[in-house]
Protein backbone atom coordinates (compact mmCIF):
# COMPACT_ATOMS: atom_id res chain seq x y z
CA UNK A 1 0.00 0.00 0.00
CA UNK A 2 1.07 3.33 1.06
CA UNK A 3 4.62 1.66 2.28
CA UNK A 4 5.34 0.05 -0.89
CA UNK A 5 4.65 3.53 -2.82
CA UNK A 6 7.51 4.90 -0.24
CA UNK A 7 9.99 2.84 -0.45
CA UNK A 8 9.53 3.24 -4.51
CA UNK A 9 9.92 6.96 -3.93
CA UNK A 10 13.42 6.16 -1.77
CA UNK A 11 14.79 3.58 -4.01
CA UNK A 12 13.96 5.46 -7.18
CA UNK A 13 15.62 8.46 -5.84
CA UNK A 14 19.10 6.25 -4.78
CA UNK A 15 19.01 4.83 -8.34
CA UNK A 16 19.22 8.29 -9.40
CA UNK A 17 15.55 8.47 -10.54
CA UNK A 18 16.18 5.81 -14.01
CA UNK A 19 12.42 4.37 -14.32
CA UNK A 20 10.30 6.88 -13.20
CA UNK A 21 9.56 10.58 -12.56
CA UNK A 22 12.87 12.44 -13.20
CA UNK A 23 11.76 14.97 -11.09
CA UNK A 24 11.63 13.01 -8.24
CA UNK A 25 15.44 13.10 -8.11
CA UNK A 26 15.47 17.48 -8.83
CA UNK A 27 13.74 17.91 -5.12
CA UNK A 28 16.40 18.96 -3.18
CA UNK A 29 17.47 16.99 0.16
CA UNK A 30 16.41 18.93 2.94
CA UNK A 31 12.91 19.35 0.88
CA UNK A 32 12.48 15.85 -0.22
CA UNK A 33 13.00 14.97 3.54
CA UNK A 34 9.77 16.87 4.26
CA UNK A 35 7.53 15.65 1.40
CA UNK A 36 9.23 12.28 3.12
CA UNK A 37 8.21 13.01 6.78
CA UNK A 38 5.05 13.87 5.33
CA UNK A 39 4.24 10.65 3.52
CA UNK A 40 5.40 8.86 7.12
CA UNK A 41 2.59 10.76 8.64
CA UNK A 42 -0.05 9.54 6.29
CA UNK A 43 1.39 6.04 6.54
CA UNK A 44 0.65 6.07 10.57
CA UNK A 45 -2.49 7.77 10.03
CA UNK A 46 -3.86 5.19 7.64
CA UNK A 47 -2.23 2.22 9.68
CA UNK A 48 -4.48 3.08 12.52
CA UNK A 49 -7.70 2.90 10.35
CA UNK A 50 -6.26 -0.14 8.14
CA UNK A 51 -8.81 0.74 5.52
CA UNK A 52 -9.57 -1.81 2.83
CA UNK A 53 -7.85 0.11 -0.08
CA UNK A 54 -5.39 2.80 0.07
CA UNK A 55 -6.02 6.46 -0.21
CA UNK A 56 -4.46 8.46 -2.54
CA UNK A 57 -1.11 9.78 -2.02
CA UNK A 58 -1.01 13.19 -0.29
CA UNK A 59 -1.82 16.06 -2.77
CA UNK A 60 1.66 17.77 -1.58
CA UNK A 61 3.63 14.94 -1.79
CA UNK A 62 2.63 13.92 -5.42
CA UNK A 63 2.47 17.53 -6.62
CA UNK A 64 5.95 19.01 -4.91
CA UNK A 65 7.76 15.40 -6.20
CA UNK A 66 6.36 15.86 -9.25
CA UNK A 67 5.10 12.34 -9.67
CA UNK A 68 2.57 12.66 -12.24
CA UNK A 69 4.37 15.38 -14.75
CA UNK A 70 5.91 11.93 -15.96
CA UNK A 71 5.61 9.19 -18.03
CA UNK A 72 1.84 7.42 -17.67
CA UNK A 73 4.07 4.02 -17.19
CA UNK A 74 6.19 5.47 -14.91
CA UNK A 75 3.86 6.87 -12.98
CA UNK A 76 1.52 3.42 -12.77
CA UNK A 77 4.48 1.11 -11.87
CA UNK A 78 5.35 4.29 -9.09
CA UNK A 79 1.96 3.68 -7.47
CA UNK A 80 1.32 0.07 -8.15
CA UNK A 81 -1.56 0.39 -10.63
CA UNK A 82 -1.98 -2.45 -13.19
CA UNK A 83 -0.85 -2.54 -16.23
CA UNK A 84 -3.95 -2.64 -18.15
CA UNK A 85 -5.41 0.18 -16.16
CA UNK A 86 -2.60 2.50 -16.98
CA UNK A 87 -2.94 1.59 -20.32
CA UNK A 88 -6.79 2.33 -20.09
CA UNK A 89 -5.98 5.03 -18.69
CA UNK A 90 -3.18 6.54 -21.23
CA UNK A 91 -4.34 5.19 -24.56
CA UNK A 92 -8.36 5.79 -23.76
CA UNK A 93 -7.58 8.76 -22.25
CA UNK A 94 -10.05 8.05 -19.32
CA UNK A 95 -9.50 10.62 -16.49
CA UNK A 96 -12.39 10.13 -14.55
CA UNK A 97 -14.98 7.59 -13.51
CA UNK A 98 -17.28 7.36 -16.62
CA UNK A 99 -20.51 5.81 -17.69
CA UNK A 100 -18.93 2.46 -18.82
CA UNK A 101 -17.73 2.32 -14.63
CA UNK A 102 -20.95 3.11 -13.63
CA UNK A 103 -22.87 0.40 -15.89
CA UNK A 104 -20.42 -1.92 -14.61
CA UNK A 105 -21.12 -1.04 -10.98
CA UNK A 106 -24.43 -1.95 -11.69
CA UNK A 107 -23.68 -5.20 -13.31
CA UNK A 108 -21.18 -6.31 -10.55
CA UNK A 109 -22.29 -9.45 -7.91
CA UNK A 110 -22.19 -7.32 -4.62
CA UNK A 111 -22.03 -8.73 -1.22
CA UNK A 112 -24.66 -8.50 1.17
CA UNK A 113 -24.35 -5.39 3.71
CA UNK A 114 -21.61 -3.30 1.23
CA UNK A 115 -23.07 0.05 0.64
CA UNK A 116 -20.10 1.33 -1.36
CA UNK A 117 -17.37 0.70 -3.21
CA UNK A 118 -13.85 2.31 -3.11
CA UNK A 119 -10.69 3.10 -4.80
CA UNK A 120 -8.10 5.96 -4.43
CA UNK A 121 -8.66 9.12 -5.85
CA UNK A 122 -7.01 9.51 -9.26
CA UNK A 123 -6.84 5.94 -9.52
CA UNK A 124 -8.66 5.06 -12.65
CA UNK A 125 -9.76 1.38 -13.17
CA UNK A 126 -9.84 -0.15 -17.00
CA UNK A 127 -12.80 -1.64 -15.58
CA UNK A 128 -14.66 -2.35 -11.87
CA UNK A 129 -14.41 -5.66 -12.71
CA UNK A 130 -10.63 -5.50 -12.97
CA UNK A 131 -8.76 -8.83 -11.21
CA UNK A 132 -5.36 -7.12 -10.68
CA UNK A 133 -6.82 -3.83 -9.19
CA UNK A 134 -9.11 -5.84 -6.92
CA UNK A 135 -5.74 -8.08 -5.79
CA UNK A 136 -3.73 -4.80 -5.36
CA UNK A 137 -6.30 -3.88 -3.39
CA UNK A 138 -7.16 -0.78 -5.19
CA UNK A 139 -10.86 -1.29 -5.69
CA UNK A 140 -12.83 -3.02 -2.00
CA UNK A 141 -16.02 -2.78 -1.57
CA UNK A 142 -17.35 -1.62 2.43
CA UNK A 143 -19.99 -2.23 4.62
CA UNK A 144 -21.35 1.33 6.26
CA UNK A 145 -19.10 0.96 9.31
CA UNK A 146 -16.52 0.56 6.84
CA UNK A 147 -17.44 3.54 5.23
CA UNK A 148 -17.75 5.83 8.30
CA UNK A 149 -14.04 4.92 9.15
CA UNK A 150 -13.03 5.78 5.71
CA UNK A 151 -15.14 9.35 6.21
CA UNK A 152 -12.97 9.40 9.28
CA UNK A 153 -10.11 8.95 8.01
CA UNK A 154 -10.71 11.11 4.88
CA UNK A 155 -11.18 14.19 8.15
CA UNK A 156 -7.97 13.16 10.24
CA UNK A 157 -5.77 13.05 6.76
CA UNK A 158 -7.67 16.77 5.67
CA UNK A 159 -6.81 18.23 9.12
CA UNK A 160 -3.35 16.56 10.14
CA UNK A 161 -2.37 17.07 6.54
CA UNK A 162 -3.52 20.25 4.94
CA UNK A 163 -3.05 20.97 1.51
CA UNK A 164 -4.31 23.38 -1.35
CA UNK A 165 -4.82 21.36 -3.70
CA UNK A 166 -8.22 21.95 -5.28
CA UNK A 167 -8.62 19.10 -7.57
CA UNK A 168 -8.29 16.22 -4.62
CA UNK A 169 -10.27 17.68 -1.98
CA UNK A 170 -10.63 13.74 -1.15
CA UNK A 171 -8.63 10.90 -0.49
CA UNK A 172 -11.19 7.95 -1.96
CA UNK A 173 -13.07 7.72 -4.89
CA UNK A 174 -16.63 6.59 -3.02
CA UNK A 175 -19.38 4.93 -5.39
CA UNK A 176 -22.54 3.68 -3.76
CA UNK A 177 -24.58 0.65 -4.18
CA UNK A 178 -27.86 1.06 -5.23
CA UNK A 179 -30.24 -2.16 -4.44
Amino acid sequence: MLEEIYKRIIKLREDGCQDGPKSICHVDEFYFNQLMARLEKEIEIVNKYNPPTRPALDPLVSTELGIYRGDDYQIGRLLGYPECCVKSFSEETRFAIDESHLKELEELDVPEGVCALILPSGFIPCSLKCKRAWENRLIAYVDSREYQMILELEEELKRELPHFHLGYNEYYEKLPIKR
